[in-house]
C-alpha cells in the first residue's frame, strides 16, 4: 500500500468514481452525465496521473466494473486533443440557442480559455467544449427557470 500522502488522492478517485456512476444532479434537480469539466472542479491532476497512482488501492474499493468505467473515462481524457488559443480563435462557428443561431464572438472565446487557465485547467478540446456550453448556457440563461421572465 502507498503512503498516508496517497490518502488525498484516493478520496478524490473514490469521488470521482462515485460521480461516473451517479452523475451530477442540476439546480432544477435532473441528473446529467459526470464530465471531464466536473473532473477538473473535483482535482486538478490528470486524469490518468490520478488512475496510475490510485488504482492498486481502489480495488479494495469498487468492483472491476466500476474501475473500467473509470479507466474508460482516463483513456477518453488522455484521447483529447489539445488546443491553443490562437487555434480556438481562429474559428468562426455559431450555435443555436432559443432558436436563433448565434455567433461565437472572441470574447466569449477569451472569457472561456480565461477562466479556465484561471483554475489551471488544460486547454483541450472536450474541456473548451464543455466549458463554452456552460457559459453560453450562463450567458444566454438556457435553463428554463431562469429564462422565465414572468
Amino acid at each position: 500500500m502507498k503512503n498516508n500522502n496517497n490518502n488525498w488522492k484516493v478520496e478524490r478517485a473514490k469521488k470521482v468514481i462515485e460521480l461516473l456512476h451517479t452523475g451530477i444532479q442540476t439546480e432544477d434537480g435532473e441528473v446529467r452525465d459526470f464530465n471531464i469539466l466536473d473532473y477538473y472542479k473535483i482535482i486538478n491532476l490528470s486524469p490518468k496521473a490520478l488512475y496510475e497512482s490510485t488504482r492498486d488501492e481502489l480495488s479494495n474499493f469498487f468492483t472491476e466494473l466500476e474501475l473500467k468505467n473509470f479507466y474508460s473515462f482516463v483513456v477518453k481524457s488522455s484521447n483529447d486533443s489539445k488546443l491553443t488559443t490562437k487555434a480556438i480563435m481562429e474559428v468562426k462557428h455559431s450555435v443555436l440557442i432559443n432558436d436563433e443561431l448565434v455567433e461565437i464572438t472572441d470574447l466569449d472565446k477569451t472569457a472561456v480559455i480565461t477562466s479556465l487557465r484561471a483554475k489551471k485547467i488544460p486547454l483541450t478540446s472536450n474541456l473548451y467544449a464543455v466549458a463554452l456550453r456552460d457559459y453560453l448556457n450562463e450567458k444566454y440563461c438556457l435553463n428554463e427557470e431562469k429564462s422565465k421572465t414572468y
